[in-house]
C-alpha cells in the first residue's frame, strides 16, 4: 500500500494568522493631520500669488494712468481741471486707464468714476502751485497695508512719481523704503497717494 504524505506549511509555525483590520484610529487621525496642512499650506501660497498678482496689476495701472495723465491731460497751461471728478472723467472719457480697473458711470459724458481692485476710489486731483496747476495728486483708497507698503517701494523704486503721501505721511521726493512705507500704512488708513 502506498502512503501519501502533505506536508502543508503555513510559514508562521502552524499557528493561525491574524486578519487584517486596517488602521487603527491613530494612523487616521496622523493622515488627517497632514492633509489638512498640506490644504492649509497650498491656500497660504495661493492667498499670496493672489495678493502679488493684485499688486503688480494695480502697480501697473498707476503707472499708466500717471503716462496717460501727462500725455492726454495736459496742456500749455498744465492741468487745467476745476475737480478732481472732472479730470479723473476726462482721463476715463480718451481711454487713459487700463481696461482691467473698474469703471462706473457715463464713459462719453466724461462723469465716470475708477475704482481699484480692492474697491477704492481712484481719482486724479490737479495740484496748484503758485496758481498753476502744473501736476496732479492720483488717490488710491482701500488698499490693505501689505499691498501699500509694496505697491509705494515699487512706484518709488520706478522713479515715475516725484512724491509719495502713504496716509498722512509724505515722502516729497518720491523715495520710500520698505520701512518708512511700512511704518505709514501702519496708521489705520491705507492710501499711497503719488503726486506727479
Amino acid at each position: 500500500m502506498n502512503e501519501s504524505v502533505i506536508s502543508l506549511n503555513s510559514g508562521n509555525g502552524g499557528n493561525r494568522r491574524e486578519p487584517d483590520r486596517g488602521w487603527a484610529l491613530m494612523e487616521q487621525g496622523v493622515v488627517g493631520i497632514v492633509i489638512i496642512v498640506v490644504i492649509v499650506s497650498v491656500l497660504a501660497y495661493a492667498l499670496t500669488l493672489w495678493l502679488r498678482k493684485d499688486v503688480a496689476s494695480e502697480t501697473t495701472n498707476i503707472q499708466t494712468i500717471i503716462t496717460s495723465s501727462q500725455g492726454l491731460l495736459k496742456d500749455s497751461d498744465g492741468y487745467n481741471f476745476t475737480s478732481a471728478a472732472k479730470m479723473t472723467g476726462a482721463l476715463i472719457q480718451q481711454g487713459g486707464v487700463s481696461r482691467s480697473m473698474t469703471i462706473r458711470g457715463d464713459v462719453q459724458a466724461g462723469t465716470a468714476t475708477l475704482w481699484n481692485t480692492w474697491g477704492g476710489a481712484v481719482t486724479l486731483t490737479p495740484l496748484n502751485t503758485a496758481g498753476f496747476n502744473n501736476g496732479f495728486t492720483l488717490t488710491y483708497e482701500k488698499v490693505p497695508q501689505a499691498a501699500c507698503v509694496q505697491i509705494a517701494t515699487r512706484l518709488s523704486k520706478s522713479g515715475v512719481v516725484d512724491g509719495i503721501t502713504i496716509n498722512a505721511t509724505a515722502h516729497a521726493d518720491g523715495k520710500v523704503t520698505t520701512e518708512q512705507a511700512g511704518h505709514s500704512a501702519r496708521r489705520t488708513a491705507d492710501v499711497p497717494a503719488p503726486t506727479n
